[in-house]
Order: structure tokens, then sequence, then C-alpha cells
């Protein structure tokens, strides 16, 4: 004989999953339960966090081109925030954070420097931290990421071929601008121009969003310019400021000109560095980890940030 059972339909609980969920970065909606977003491929727990503390976190954009020395310096900036320097208190969000900071430092320890970040928006390392500063131990949920530099130049060549990066672009709080001390001092002056490119979009994007909090402040954001690869350069570590009105003056006057709350720093992150023969071409290898000014323009980002 047949027996009936009665079973509650929870039918709030398809509803939950039928809901979008909007990007933090882009703002396209996605499914629920995907990991990232199907259309700039950043972390959708970024704004499942948001959801949860109700504030968006700040993004921080780290521009320069290829070669400058940004995933060196992110991985570095991230080892050593965790190990609680000064004032900072760092805490990773989410285990997709931590693989800059692995992939830098593993690197580093065995003699060579992190490979090269791919063009590919799904090999992009993204890092969202919480960051308690001062004395009041001021809270504030910071993210960024580990863009290519051919990423950016190909976004300015053919818009819309990383949305990830012309959004964090368009909706940064602070620009940490990456460029290589060492080709400065030797007149390489390419890289300026991909910079300062960047730089005009920020600038331009800032004006177009008037629903940003600081849209009609903008020149408020801080930017920090970072000479890294100091420790080839002892003019630029002993006075980055002249080093930047001689070497980098286009690039200099021009941070001043489009964002006055701009600073420059000297950072390197080894103390010495030799050379190894690899299938017959010289690589540049680290021979001894001596990180100088890493974590300095990343403080001073965030005690400005509104």
């Amino acid at each position: 004989m047949p027996t009936l059972t009665r079973l509650p339909l929870e039918t709030y609980l398809l509803a939950g999953q039928a809901a979008p969920l909007e990007c933090a970065i882009c703002q396209h909606e996605n499914r629920v339960s995907a990991e990232s977003c199907h259309i700039c491929s950043a972390p959708l727990s970024i704004a499942r966090i948001n959801a949860e503390v109700r504030r968006p976190a700040q993004l921080v954009a780290c521009i320069g081109a290829p070669g400058t020395g940004k995933t060196t310096y992110l991985g570095m900036l991230m080892d050593m925030l965790m190990r609680q320097t000064g004032s900072l208190r760092t805490t990773l969000l989410g285990p997709h954070s931590i693989s800059l900071q692995q992939a830098t430092t593993t690197a580093l320890a065995a003699g060579w420097y992190p490979d090269k970040t791919l063009r590919d928006p799904e090999h992009t390392c993204w890092v969202h931290c919480r960051v308690e500063c001062g004395r009041r131990r001021r809270r504030s949920d910071i993210v960024f990421a580990d863009f290519a530099g051919d990423a950016f130049a190909e976004e300015l060549e053919h818009p819309g071929s990383f949305p990830a990066a012309r959004a964090m672009l368009g909706k940064c709080s602070a620009v940490i601008v990456m460029t290589d001390a060492q080709r400065l001092q030797s007149g390489e002056h390419d890289d300026d121009y991909l910079s300062l490119k960047l730089l005009s979009l920020i600038d331009e994007q800032n004006q177009k969003d008037k629903k940003k909090l600081w849209s009609t402040a903008r020149k408020n954001v801080p930017v920090a310019l970072v000479f890294a690869k100091a420790d080839t350069t002892p003019a630029c570590a002993d006075d980055p400021v002249t080093f930047a009105e001689n070497h980098a003056s286009s690039l200099w006057q021009d941070c001043r000109r489009r964002f006055p709350k701009t600073k420059v720093f000297a950072a390197s992150v080894t103390g010495a560095t030799g050379f190894k023969l690899v299938g017959g071409r010289r690589c540049r290898v680290p021979l001894r980890v001596e990180p100088q000014g890493i974590v300095e323009p990343f403080r001073w980002i965030v005690e400005q940030m509104p």
C-alpha cells in the first residue's frame, strides 16, 4: 500500500539561486554559483564580501609597461604586509589572494624572478585584503590586480579587449605607477608613453563618471610614482624626487598636473643581481633579497584614500 509523505517545498532556495550576482569590477551580472565573472574573469568572492560588510572595496590600479617589475613588487608587498609591518595590519580575503604572494616568494627563494604575467585574463592574480591603518585602526578593504603590461597596451589599442583592466582604471580610488629606474637612467623612455596614456584614460573616465562619490574631487585621487629596481641606480635610491625631475620629467609633471596628490618613491626587492645563461640566453637573476621602499608607497596610499 503506497505511503504518502509531505515534504515542504522551499521555493526561496530556488529564488536565491536565480538571483544574479553583480561583479564588483565590471558590474555585469553572473550566476550566483559562479566563481569568476564571465566578462572580466574577476573573482566574484569580492562582490560577496562587499555584500557581507555592506561597503564596496577600494580599488587600487597598478599600471606600468611590461617588464617594469609590477609582479615582483606586488608579490613582495603582500609578503611583507602579511608579516604585520609597522602600523599596517593586513588580512587576505579569499584563497585567490595568496597566489601572487606564493608565486613571488617561491621564485625569489629559488633564485629567479617570478614569471611574466600572461595576457590571458584568467591568469591575472587578484588580491583582496583588509587593511587596518593608524592608531585608530581605520579599516579598509582593498582590491588590486596584477595585470600584464601587454594587457594595458592591448586595451588602449583595442578598447574592450580587457574589460577588467578598463573597469579597474575607471573605478580606482588610487593609482600606483610603476616604472623602471634602470631604463630611465640609460635614456630609455618608451615605457613612459604607456603610463602617460593610462593616466590620461583614468583622468578621462573619472570626468565622465558622475556617479562616483569622489568624481567632483577627482584631483584628490592619490598617485604613487614608484621607481622600481632602485638598487641598480644609487641616484634614484638616494633622492627619488631629483631623479624624477632629471630622468622622467614628462611623466612626473603629468602626474602632478592631473593628480596634484602625487608622491614619488624608490623601491627595490633585491640587493644585487647577476646573470645566468638559460638556453643560450642571458637572464637577470636575483643574488640576494633585500627589499627597500616596498611598503612605503602602499602605506601612503592607504592613508590618503578617502
